[in-house]
């Protein structure tokens, strides 16, 4: 069966999942004004999901946190699953994340716990319909905007999925074999999730004792219950400052190093303040964020210092390598999978 138009549908929140928000790529060009980023934790799983679905630009699609949400289609929709492995279901069927799927009326989509990882992305052709706030659906609960009326998910919300056309999609019927799809889209490229955070020291690096980096690049550090879409605290032996934490703020990136007076360091996430008053002592490639947004509470993280030659070659193998993957994701939407 070829199908390529798709009218408007309605998603009903059954219940929430434990935290649920509406991403897209977030709010570019706005921090000089103080205004947050937000955005995918894992970017990679979000962009991987948007091609999934045959979205050629980046659309408004659901972050699920440790439990994913129960939803009830209303119309016919396109939705694939990336990022954690929380078992999704369509219809109390355990199907496969990184293949697409046509959902039809009545249809309930769920899943459970996660079983690897912290956060599934559920991505739908023609993106979730809710207005957007500076050119992003993004939620920011912080400061309430965004995303379905600035907040995670509740039971009885309801949103709709834009109405679209594209070429023709070709349902297929899906026997439940994992064999039907490339695993070159969700394999990590063979860093585990265990292995070192890697990190270029910044120039506020100076303001720390020798002592102090030596800690930062050899020590293990926890990631404490304090940990949101805002930062991660972590906890571990004490990163020692030559006089004070304390700056003049400046500008935060996405996996910006924090160490405030108590020595225990905090990276700064997605949801991130646009400026910072600690000192930075470095900042986490972009290559291993997708990796850190997945690491779950009480989980050991040891970070490896290298240069910023280093970081760039890393950057560039990793930049080619997702080009490969989403284009490998837009073959793969052409054939979309439907339950028996």
């Amino acid at each position: 069966m070829d199908i390529n138009e798709f009218q408007r549908a309605l998603i009903y929140v059954d219940a929430p999942g434990m935290y649920t928000t509406i991403q897209d790529v977030g709010r570019i060009g706005f921090q000089q004004y103080g205004m947050p980023v937000a955005g995918p934790m894992d970017s990679e799983s979000y962009l991987l999901g948007q091609a999934l679905v045959g979205n050629t630009t980046p659309l408004g699609a659901l972050e699920c946190t440790v439990l994913p949400p129960t939803l009830i289609v209303q119309g016919t929709c396109i939705v694939a699953f990336t990022g954690a492995d929380m078992h999704p279901t369509i219809n109390n069927v355990v199907v496969p994340r990184y293949i697409p799927f046509i959902c039809h009326e009545g249809d309930i989509i769920s899943g459970v716990f996660s079983q690897c990882g912290v956060r599934m992305y559920i991505a739908f052709s023609g993106g979730i319909d809710v207005p957007a706030i500076n050119g992003s659906v993004s939620t920011h609960t912080k400061a309430n905007i965004g995303g379905f009326e600035g907040r995670p998910l509740q039971a009885g919300d309801q949103f709709g999925i834009k109405a679209f056309t594209r070429g023709d999609v070709n349902v297929c019927d899906f026997y439940g074999s994992h064999n039907l799809f490339n695993t070159a889209l969700y394999n990590r490229g063979g860093r585990e999730c265990h292995e070192p955070l890697r990190v270029v020291l910044g120039d506020q690096a100076k303001y720390f004792t020798e002592k102090g980096i030596k800690t930062f690049g050899s020590k293990i550090y926890t990631l404490t219950v304090q940990c949101d879409r805002m930062g991660f605290r972590l906890d571990g032996p004490v990163i020692e400052h030559i006089e004070s934490a304390d700056i003049i703020s400046d500008g935060a990136v996405f996996g910006s190093i924090q160490v405030p007076s108590d020595g225990n360091p905090i990276v700064l996430m997605a949801d991130r303040q646009t400026t910072g008053g600690y000192t930075k002592i470095g900042t986490v490639i972009t290559a291993d964020l997708p990796r850190l947004s997945q690491l779950p509470v009480g989980d050991g993280i040891h970070f490896d210092i290298i240069s910023v030659e280093e970081a760039q070659e890393i950057y560039r193998t990793y930049i080619r390598r997702l080009h490969k993957r989403i284009q490998l994701a837009h073959e793969q939407s052409l054939y979309v999978f439907k339950l028996r």
